[in-house]
């Protein structure tokens, strides 16, 4: 029983306790004219739609297949850095805003073995480009997390047009930190939570049933097997045992478990 205890600890401190250290390394500069530019064109690089009842259709997205070019302005607008001029010639940069929503894979009915539905990886895509010759400097995309319903997945497009124009700051702002930051879709953050959780979980609850069958083993008392004759008295002794020792183990993983899923997630 020590042996597993020791290897369930052992899972637990790496689950647990596990931190990634960055490496240091070199990173290829942002152009001085995307940091310096003062005067931008913010420009419509449309949706991959065909108009507004196949982009609502598509995406359950209201507005249009203007929402993003709109809704980007006006954010980037609120923000005041930049002075928004409406031609190329009197512009340091030109911010081209696009929403794109690609097929990324199909969802298969595994009962059947059969294409089910095509799944979609909706997202906006940021390219910061040279006026004069067109050529993009830099890019950025924001990927839109599903939402469940109408309601949500309008405020999800809007939380992915807040995160890019941070994204745009922070590029501006503090390029250096912008470029060593991965920039992973909502989903995959929330999907590599889920999978630490349970890793956290599962090794909560071997350790902790582990823990509740030596407390159970090593409990107190008389035992009556060391009598001779008490036959009764020890079979009874030994169901007894038996029990507390499942109660306890099943008692003290179900609360290793919880602890583990509760531990704070990076």
């Amino acid at each position: 029983m020590s042996r597993v205890v020791a290897w369930g600890i052992t899972c637990l401190a790496s689950a647990l306790l596990t931190s990634t250290t960055a490496n240091a390394q070199q990173h290829a500069p942002v152009p001085r004219q995307v940091l310096t530019a003062k005067a931008v064109l913010i420009a419509n690089g449309a949706s991959e739609s065909y108009g507004a009842d196949s982009y609502f259709e598509l995406t359950m997205y209201d507005g249009g297949p203007n929402r993003a070019y709109s809704s980007f302005y006006s954010a980037v607008d609120d923000w005041g850095h930049y002075d928004l001029v409406g031609e190329t010639a009197d512009a340091d940069l030109v911010l081209v805003i696009k929403f794109t929503n690609p097929v990324v894979g199909r969802d298969r009915d595994r009962n059947a073995d059969r294409t089910k539905d095509w799944v979609y990886d909706p997202q906006l895509n940021l390219s910061i480009n040279d006026p004069k010759t067109g050529l993009p400097l830099w890019a950025i995309t924001e990927h839109i997390e599903p939402g469940g319903d109408h309601a949500q997945a309008n405020r999800r497009f809007d939380e992915a047009v807040v995160r890019l124009v941070e994204d745009l700051k922070r590029l501006v702002l503090q390029p250096d930190l912008s470029v060593a930051t991965d920039n992973p879709p909502p989903g995959a953050i929330a999907t590599a939570r889920r999978e630490a959780r349970e890793r956290h979980a599962g090794a909560g609850l071997l350790i902790g049933g582990a823990i509740g069958g030596i407390i159970a083993m090593n409990q107190g008392g008389h035992d009556p097997c060391a009598d001779l004759g008490n036959f009764s008295g020890c079979v009874a002794s030994s169901k007894r045992n038996a029990r507390n020792q499942v109660f306890a183990s099943l008692g003290l993983a179900l609360v290793g478990a919880l602890v583990g899923w509760a531990w704070p997630v990076n």
